[in-house]
């Protein structure tokens, strides 16, 4: 089971274009730069969890993007982050699966509103996710309905 679940709104994407997917939106480039400044102090409280830190992405490019962030906020290599379905899915059951096998610390990019309300439940009470959100839980009770919220970042400004 895991120590800590920090669960992530993917920053400010680009609006989708004729003849593009949803998956290939990318960050702008303000919203890159947002996170860029913030994600440093958002995430620094993980700099000792850095051993069995793992990064999970939807497959979504600004999702993907997002977490390339957050690895460079925490200096760990981008082949970290893994690629998981259930994130773009936004799919509970396959996602609470995943969880329940994995161990250490992960931090899940994902979207709207599939990230506010998985917060919002183990928080019990609702978390606004504004683009760039971050809430981080401490899960070591092994029990994910019993999760407790340590902190929780709105998300930076991007104009």
């Amino acid at each position: 089971m895991i120590r800590k679940l920090v669960l992530v709104r993917h920053g400010d994407a680009e609006n989708r274009r004729l003849g593009e997917s949803d998956a290939e939106r990318r960050l702008t480039k303000r919203g890159v730069a947002a996170l860029m400044e913030a994600y440093p102090a958002t995430f620094a409280s993980l700099a000792n969890d850095l051993d069995d830190l793992q990064i999970w992405s939807s497959e979504a490019v600004r999702a993907r993007q997002t977490a390339e962030v957050v690895c460079d906020s925490l200096g760990i290599p981008h082949d970290a982050i893994e690629p998981h379905m259930s994130l773009y899915a936004q799919d509970w059951d396959f996602f609470y699966g995943e969880l329940e096998a994995a161990e250490g610390v992960v931090v899940a990019v994902g979207h709207i509103p599939f990230m506010e309300e998985v917060a919002s439940e183990l928080a019990r009470k609702p978390l606004s996710f504004s683009k760039g959100a971050a809430a981080c839980f401490d899960t070591t009770s092994g029990n994910l309905a019993k999760a407790e919220l340590l902190w929780f970042e709105r998300g930076p400004k991007t104009w």
